[in-house]
């Protein structure tokens, strides 16, 4: 690869497996071959150390303040896979410069194959920013009605700030009643890049601090986020348009964050563009008072 590939793992729905995906999808794509920055971009809840064995005294975070470069914050977790994690102190959210992150990620692209933007969860301009500077965006979300809606509201997100969905990776699938994951990402209208099992062993490994890779290598879920890496490597263009997917990681690129950032949180999550999309006679039924599952079913008038 000439030059490395930006991924943003978003969803704006918290606890649905962002930092997860983001540390086996990178331990897959380093197990693979490749190598992989990943950039821990919650800037405000920082948790990347629990899911890997490190201290880090240096941070996202003084990276931002301009106090450190960004290579003295980078951990190397093994040779081929990194982590420039964020602070852990709620105290360094005040200090930091969000409209440096374009560069700092700049910084980043001809050291590596792949570099991947962990993303806070919520509606903000420092969830938003992450959206706008990669390549592309991979939409996280479980099987569930709420993080099936928060995707939809996620898709809606990046195309208002004209980031590029790559598609959808689903998490703990197989669990509930949901329809299959093909059917999930057709009524988001988007690409199905990968499914993940609902698989104990990914919370085992997350209790010792491993990659669920690492520790049980054939277990179901280490083998569905290396085809969905192996999926990743096979169709990564052989170029990018890096100066103008970046940007110019200035305050203008932040402007109008607020308001997109509002209407996207508000915004109808079955109506995307103001343009309702057609799900081929098919909505989501949210009216299971515990959001154990759902199901699609028909719309009003429909004869089939």
């Amino acid at each position: 690869m000439a030059d490395g590939r930006v991924l943003a793992v978003a969803g704006a729905k918290g606890g649905v497996g962002k930092t997860t995906t983001a540390v086996n999808l990178g331990v897959a794509l380093a197990d693979a071959g490749q190598t992989v920055a990943v950039v821990e971009m919650d800037l405000a809840m920082a948790n990347v150390v629990d899911f890997l064995q490190f201290e880090p005294n240096r941070t996202l975070h003084d990276v931002l303040s301009g106090t450190v470069t960004t290579t003295d914050a980078l951990y190397a977790v093994d040779e081929r896979f990194h982590v420039l994690p964020a602070g852990t102190e709620l105290a360094d959210f005040n200090a930091i410069n969000v409209a440096a992150l374009a560069p700092v990620v700049r910084s980043l692209r001809p050291a590596y194959d792949w570099v991947i933007l962990d993303t806070a969860a919520g509606v903000s301009p420092e969830t938003i920013y992450p959206l706008r500077i990669a390549d592309e965006v991979l939409i996280i979300s479980t099987p569930r009605v709420a993080s099936i809606r928060d995707a939809k509201k996620t898709i809606e997100l990046a195309d208002r700030v004209n980031g590029t969905v790559g598609g959808v990776i689903f998490v703990r699938s197989g669990s509930g009643k949901a329809p299959p994951p093909e059917r999930l990402a057709s009524f988001l209208g988007t690409e199905l890049i990968g499914s993940v099992p609902d698989d104990p062993t990914v919370a085992k490994a997350q209790d010792m601090s491993q990659p669920v890779s690492t520790y049980d290598p054939e277990s179901p879920a280490a083998n569905a986020y290396q085809k969905v890496a192996d999926s990743l490597i096979l169709s990564a263009p052989d170029h990018d348009d890096a100066d103008e997917v970046l940007g110019t990681g200035g305050v203008s690129d932040l402007q109008n964050a607020e308001q997109i950032a509002e209407s996207a949180a508000s915004a109808d999550p079955d109506n995307l563009d103001g343009k309702t999309r057609p799900l081929e006679g098919d909505e989501l039924d949210t009216g299971e008072a515990d959001d154990g599952g759902f199901e699609f079913v028909k719309r009003k008038g429909d004869s089939s």
